[in-house]
């Protein structure tokens, strides 16, 4: 194993917030504390070979080992600088319905995207989803309301 102490191990996991890394911290400290894999596996109710796999991980590269490695995956279709135009775009206006986005990313950019993935993109931009009801015919009017709120 490495040179890291149970000490500092159990230490790490106080301070780790990460729950995936917190379990593997916990592999580990089983097998440091003198059990097998197979029974580190039965206590923590996982298959033996997970147990053999985090112990190498840990071995090679430590605590940084316990981590999850960046997962590589589709490359953006916009460049991180344009996407955020379009973002301030869509911040300036108070209202917007997630086909006039899709639209205007098409117009701006050239990229086409499903109405699902400009909805994601809406709510990490910290937009929410709303819904707008059917006002009843005789309901009053903004102007209505507030001046019945005054007096």
């Amino acid at each position: 194993m490495t040179s890291i102490a149970l000490e500092e191990l159990r230490r790490a996991y106080d301070l780790e917030e990460d729950p995936k890394v917190k379990e593997r911290i916990r592999l580990i400290s089983g097998i440091m504390e003198g059990h097998s894999a197979i029974e580190v596996a039965k206590i923590m109710m996982v298959s033996e070979s997970k147990v053999n796999y985090w112990r190498r991980r840990f071995r090679e590269e430590g605590l940084e080992g316990l981590r999850d490695r960046p997962r590589s995956g589709r490359p953006p279709k916009l460049k991180r600088w344009r996407m955020e135009r379009i973002r301030r775009i869509v911040e300036a206006k108070q209202y917007w319905m997630a086909t006039e986005v899709k639209r205007l990313i098409r117009d701006k950019a050239g990229v086409e995207y499903s109405l699902t993935h400009v909805m994601r993109l809406l709510h990490s931009w910290g937009f929410s989803r709303r819904k707008l009801g059917k006002r009843h015919v005789k309901a009053a009017s903004e102007r209505q309301v507030r001046r019945f709120k005054k007096s």
